[in-house]
């Protein structure tokens, strides 16, 4: 699910750039920043690097089991969605000569969450209806100090970034269960 999320993002922010900029290429990039081996995951410079930072829970869900009646008319239970947040940033990987460009682009990422009032739904981007019915984009705000740590806990140095909140991605899977039989008053 959360693979299926990050996609849908990237691919409608890579719509959004190409009309904003009147560009063909992708330049978001779903990747780590650096690889396990500390090489730099990305080879194309001159892109922005969509990495998922952290999986946090919500705190605000439901825990409510509900039985829901199946085709064969038993009740069946259906346990609830496990709801995440994902925290990921956008990184400008551009050349030396490209800096502004790329700082150009973060106003373009931040721009995309402002023009969507920081709601993406299936009406805004079709793609994600199957994996999120809302998700909520909040801009984080990280002091000097929680800026570098996470870009310590991600291997890089320091490039030009904007970290964002999601909520809420559901995260669900049924395994069969024993049907629970229809009491019928006699």
């Amino acid at each position: 699910m959360i693979d299926k999320v990050i996609k849908s993002i990237a691919d409608d922010m890579n719509r959004f750039l190409k009309t904003k900029h009147d560009i063909t290429e992708d330049k978001v990039v779903p990747s780590h920043v650096m690889n396990a081996d500390g090489t730099v995951a990305i080879q194309e410079v001159d892109k922005v690097v969509m990495t998922l930072v952290n999986i946090e829970p919500e705190r605000i869900q439901s825990n409510n089991t509900k039985y829901v009646r199946n085709q064969k008319g038993n009740y069946v239970k259906e346990k609830p969605s496990v709801n995440v947040n994902l925290v990921i940033m956008f990184s400008a990987y551009f050349s030396n000569e490209n800096y502004l460009e790329g700082l150009k682009f973060i106003s373009s990422i931040i721009a995309y969450f402002q023009s969507n009032s920081g709601v993406l739904t299936s009406q805004n981007i079709p793609s994600l209806s199957e994996n999120a019915d809302r998700l909520i984009a909040e801009l984080i705000s990280l002091d000097s100090t929680n800026l570098g740590n996470v870009w310590s806990l991600l291997g890089g140095k320091y490039m030009p970034s904007a970290l964002y909140r999601f909520k809420a991605v559901s995260i669900r899977h049924d395994l069969p269960t024993m049907p629970t039989p229809m009491i019928r008053k006699a």
